[in-house]
């Protein structure tokens, strides 16, 4: 399985990246990125994950003995968490690369980054083993940040006013109408000029079917075929 550092966006084997100990959701291909991260925006971020944190002390990763019992709420929890961090690990780099065409950033202030999101909410479908397909996205949209701040606090959203490469895309899940989990990603992208230099023409054309695209391809195509698909607009 190819994985992504959530830091520089670098692709490696998942068994040539480390994961944070704590929330168990972001994975970084060196410590120097884990530690750039770490500054940049994950300290704000980094909450411990349920399977990892003490019934009994507040803000204490759990002992082995406080781990969940198979099958319990707690269990079943820890493996929605995971379910979703596996779909999420699946297509973050596609994901990462449509934000960027999405927020059509030749045709905006360099500041969009700061100001602008893509947000997707997804609910779970049947997938028969492909982990690619846990899950469908029902909605897509650029959001403003400060949105997305108002209807979800616990995210602590940090903007550092200096960082025009910092992208963010938020995912949002629910089951039944019910909103479940939801997710921020954040990365720095060193290429975030280069896409501010485009045709203006040519970046709008990107993001006008973004969404219609993007939902296609999570439904009927591997993260690899979407990625070899993304490669090619790169280039543009």
């Amino acid at each position: 399985m190819i994985l992504t550092c959530y830091y520089c966006n670098k692709s490696l084997p998942k068994d040539q990246l480390k994961r944070c100990a704590r929330c168990l959701l972001v994975t970084y291909c060196s410590k120097e990125c884990q530690a750039k991260s770490w500054k940049a925006s994950h300290k704000f971020n980094c909450n411990i994950h349920p399977f990892n944190a003490s019934p009994s002390k507040p803000g204490e990763l759990a002992s082995e003995a406080e781990r969940p019992a198979k099958h319990s709420p707690e269990w079943n929890e820890r493996e929605l968490d995971r379910s979703l961090s596996r779909w999420l690990e699946l297509w973050r780099s596609s994901f990462c690369t449509w934000t960027t065409i999405a927020l059509d950033l030749a045709n905006h202030p360099a500041d969009r980054v700061m100001t602008h999101c893509m947000r997707l909410v997804v609910e779970p479908r049947e997938s028969e083993h492909d982990h690619a397909k846990d899950y469908q996205i029902i909605n897509a949209a650029v959001v403003t940040i400060a949105s997305i701040e108002t209807k979800f606090p616990e995210l602590d959203v940090y903007i550092d006013p200096t960082d025009f490469t910092r992208f963010r895309f938020v995912v949002v899940l629910q089951i039944e109408g019910e909103v479940r989990r939801v997710r921020l990603v954040q990365w720095n992208d060193l290429n975030a000029e280069k896409w501010r230099k485009i045709s203006k023409d040519s970046s709008a054309e990107l993001a006008s079917d973004w969404v219609q695209v993007l939902t296609f391809g999570v439904e009927n195509m591997s993260p690899q075929e979407v990625e070899g698909k993304l490669g090619r607009k790169k280039s543009v």
